[in-house]
Parts: structure tokens; sequence; C-alpha cells
């Protein structure tokens, strides 16, 4: 394999597992202990990174992410992804609107020498998704 294949494997591979297939006991095998992830929000940490998604999938249950496309150069890969979901539980403090919404970002991953992910820096369009959900009128 290619480092571009092999870097497009592990984000493929821990974006089924963790997102598509809800394993979050596996978190360890993909990301650093001090894995950090770097967001709008601020900042999180392995395990923050991991209540991120448990509420992320409580709130949209059917949800199921992709990568797009996919960009690598040394240790870093930058990739575009889609996610789809059914807003059937709480999220972000709106109980369920049950209208179905897509997100789409940019992630850009750095990758330890062991080979799993030390560093994200991720952006995504939050007020598209809000707007979806009725939650912020957009004209």
């Amino acid at each position: 394999m290619t480092p571009m294949q092999d870097l497009r494997t592990l984000v493929d591979d821990a974006w089924n597992l963790l997102d598509n297939e809800r394993r979050l006991d596996e978190i360890g095998r993909f990301l650093t202990d001090d894995y950090v992830r770097h967001s709008s929000e601020g900042d999180y940490t392995r395990d923050g990174f991991r209540a991120v998604l448990a509420a992320l999938h409580a709130g949209f249950p059917d949800l199921v992410s992709s990568i797009e496309d996919a960009v690598v150069e040394g240790d870093r890969i930058a990739y575009r992804w889609t996610s789809e979901g059914t807003h059937l539980g709480e999220y972000m403090g709106v109980p369920a609107t049950r209208k179905r919404v897509n997100a789409h970002g940019i992630t850009i991953s750095r990758i330890a020498p062991d080979g799993r992910i030390a560093e994200d820096w991720a952006s995504w369009n939050k007020v598209s998704v809000l707007h979806a959900l009725g939650i912020i009128p957009i004209a």
C-alpha cells in the first residue's frame, strides 16, 4: 500500500467503526492517549471527543458518515466528509424534531508514528444543521 492508501484506510476504518458502528469502546485503537481535537467549540481530549460522539449518536441514532475525498501530505491527511441522520433524540439541548439532516465538513488529521490519529482540526457547517432542524431561520 502507498502512504495515501494507508492513511485513507486508517480514517475510513476509524469512522466506520467509531461513527457508523457506534463502537466507542474501540476509540483507543485509532486515537492516541494524548489525542486533541481542535474545533470551533474548543479543544477536546480523547475522552471528551468520545462524549461528543456519544451525544451525537444519542441525538441521531441512524447517523451514517462517509469520507468523500482525501489528500495526504507527510503525516497528515485532509478529508471532506458527509454525515446524514434523523434527529430522533435530544441534541444540543434540542428535543427530537424527527427531521433528517445532512452535515458536511473537512478534517485534517495528524498521524502519530504509531499509526494512530494524534490530532484533528475539524470544521463543519453547524448553521446548516441547526437550520435543517428548524432552530435557526435562514432567509
